[in-house]
């Protein structure tokens, strides 16, 4: 069981990363880009948040969460900083970087008349590069926090009997 967690947290980790890298370069390719282009490049960030980065983030929060707590046990300092930082994430992501993501969607898609992006449109993109930028930062803090484990040691397995 614990391997199938270990699977899923390191899918859930592709999902999350993998999807918050290619909007960068999406974002990257919208730079000067004719406005229908930007238009489309807010409509594959949306959907791609939507499809890839939100269940990756509850299923990397959920499978590393679960793998910590029957490993180590919830009392354990690092597993509670790890928990706290996942809280974190998941926070962010729902109250920050997701009304950020869908405003400047709506935003590109409303400038489309006005034939140019508006100052709110790059504040509402501002914001949601600002917010998803911290939840890569605490997700890297609480990959550190799961791999170093100051002072602490997994419980020791029994040693195999060697056979008469």
């Amino acid at each position: 069981m614990f391997r199938i967690m270990k699977l899923l947290h390191f899918i859930g980790l592709i999902l999350f990363l993998g999807s918050i890298l290619s909007f960068i370069l999406v974002s990257t390719l919208m730079e000067g880009a004719a406005l229908e282009w930007v238009v489309f490049g807010r409509r594959i960030i949306s959907a791609g948040t939507q499809a890839l980065t939100l269940p990756g983030m509850w299923l990397m929060a959920i499978s590393g969460l679960l793998m910590a707590f029957k490993r180590y046990g919830v009392r354990v300092r690092f597993v509670q900083v790890k928990a706290l930082i996942m809280l974190l994430i998941v926070l962010n992501a729902h109250l920050l970087v997701m009304p950020a993501v869908g405003r400047a969607t709506a935003l590109a898609i409303q400038s489309l008349a006005a034939g140019h992006l508006s100052a709110d449109y790059q504040a509402a993109y501002l914001r949601e590069s600002i917010c998803g930028a911290v939840n890569v930062l605490l997700t890297l803090l609480a990959a550190a926090v799961g791999v170093w484990r100051v002072g602490v040691r997994p419980p020791q397995r029994p040693a195999a009997a060697c056979p008469a």
